[in-house]
């Protein structure tokens, strides 16, 4: 599955997966933000135990036709995108979070 294939799913399968890409896709992410985002939906990747980012899929949910991320999404390279990330389901990806330091040992 590719991020492009869950770009028109329902919401409860988005909430299903995780999308997880590299520092460049990260920044780029953040360079579209502040040409085409909205402070009403700003997009803040987790970062992983091995590097990497993430964001909850549902976030694609906004990049349709009068979603908040509309206008980011449709000034994005597409392809560029679906190449640089990996879908993986959510139990995946937050594993791979780094131990929250306020939950105590």
């Amino acid at each position: 599955m590719t991020i492009l294939d869950l770009a028109t799913a329902d919401i409860d399968t988005l909430r299903a997966y995780a999308l997880v890409f590299d520092a460049t896709l990260a920044g780029v992410l953040a360079e579209r933000w502040m040409a085409y985002g909205t402070p009403n939906c700003c997009p803040v990747p987790r970062t992983l135990t091995d590097g990497r980012y993430m964001l909850c899929a549902d976030i694609l949910s906004e990049t349709r036709p009068g979603g908040l991320l509309e206008a980011m999404w449709e000034h994005s390279d597409k392809a560029a995108i679906a190449a640089g990330v990996t879908v993986m389901p959510w139990a995946d990806a937050v594993a791979l979070l780094p131990p929250d330091p306020t939950m105590g040992a």
